[in-house]
This record gives structure tokens, sequence and C-alpha cells, in this order.
């Protein structure tokens, strides 16, 4: 089964406390399997940083992307991972 966590490592803050910018990181697992995605999102207007939830960010991610599109790409890299379709190997001549 594959378990799927958001985390927010960091956050740009105007001076005037303001969320500017999210930075974000989707990551799936599934036994000693594991795939990610990252990237930022521009907090919605006027959120101020000490009111904002887990929720608010997640919103801001999921506002332009699919949660199912990238639970599905994230499914497939770990597939990929436990099936993959080449290997690397060498030769001792």
């Amino acid at each position: 089964m594959i378990n799927f966590e958001w985390s927010f490592p960091n956050f740009e803050v105007a001076n005037d406390n303001t969320v500017k910018t999210i930075h974000w990181r989707y990551t799936a697992t599934d036994g000693d399997y594991s795939a990610s995605m990252y990237g930022s999102c521009a907090g919605s207007e006027g959120m101020d940083f000490d009111e904002m939830t887990q929720d608010h960010a997640i919103m801001c991610v999921t506002e332009n992307q699919s949660v199912e599109d990238m639970q599905s790409n994230l499914s497939a890299q770990i597939e990929k991972q436990k099936n993959p379709e080449t290997t690397s190997r060498t030769k001792e001549w």
C-alpha cells in the first residue's frame, strides 16, 4: 500500500507577514520504495503566515494540479522501481 504525505519545508514571507511563496513536497512510500515531487506556488492574496494552516498550503498546490494525477505519477515511479525496465550491469574484462 502506498502512503502519500505532504511537507512544506519553506515559506517566503513579506515584511507584512503575508505569504508570497509556498515551497512544497509530495512524497509516496511503499515499504522500501519512495518517490517524490516538489515545487512552489504563490500564496493566496493577503494570506497571513501566522493564520495559515496545512490545508491552506495544500489548497494552494492543488488549485493548479490534480492530487489524483500526482498520486498516479508517484505510483508509476514506485512501480518502475519495483519492476525496472532496464538494469545497470558491468563486465570484468
